[in-house]
């Protein structure tokens, strides 16, 4: 019997601000550790790399994760898409990607669809933490550019 995908992750919201602002918060380290990782480093070219971690401190975990990755995908102001692996979650599927797609509504508002897909049905958990996670950290980036 084949393994069955789970449907990808979605979360649709727009926000009050500009689509230039939000592609800067997701492609721009300095403003990505206001509202996500606490370290972070992207190439930001097709091929590029992407790694974050994310503190103990921060997540209330017992240790510090660390997630890396490859920009599959890269059109400013319009879609960011990359590999997400967990290095220090090994029992994690490693084949899951990140998508962000920004389409600006008017001047200030923009709509952003985040895709997270890959996941299987023995990748329950990772799913259910990762949708929790996923509501988590794009309420931060909405009250993170907020206009």
């Amino acid at each position: 019997m084949k393994e069955k995908d789970y449907d990808a992750i979605r979360k649709e919201i727009v926000i009050n601000a500009s689509v230039d602002k939000v592609y800067s918060a997701l492609i721009d380290p300095e403003l990505l550790t206001q509202w996500f990782p606490n370290i972070a480093t992207i190439e930001p070219w097709a091929g590029g790399k992407v790694f974050f971690r994310f503190s103990k401190e921060v997540t209330k975990e017992k240790k510090d994760h660390d997630v890396i990755g490859t920009i599959i995908s890269i059109i400013p102001n319009k879609e960011l898409s990359y590999t997400w692996n967990f290095t220090t979650k090994p029992e994690y599927n490693k084949n899951t990607i990140v998508t962000w797609k920004l389409e600006q509504l008017d001047n200030d508002k923009t709509k952003i669809t985040l895709i997270h897909s890959g996941f299987t049905n023995v990748d329950r958990i990772q799913y259910d933490e990762h949708n929790e996670g996923w509501d988590w950290y794009t309420k931060r980036l909405e009250n993170f550019v907020r206009d």
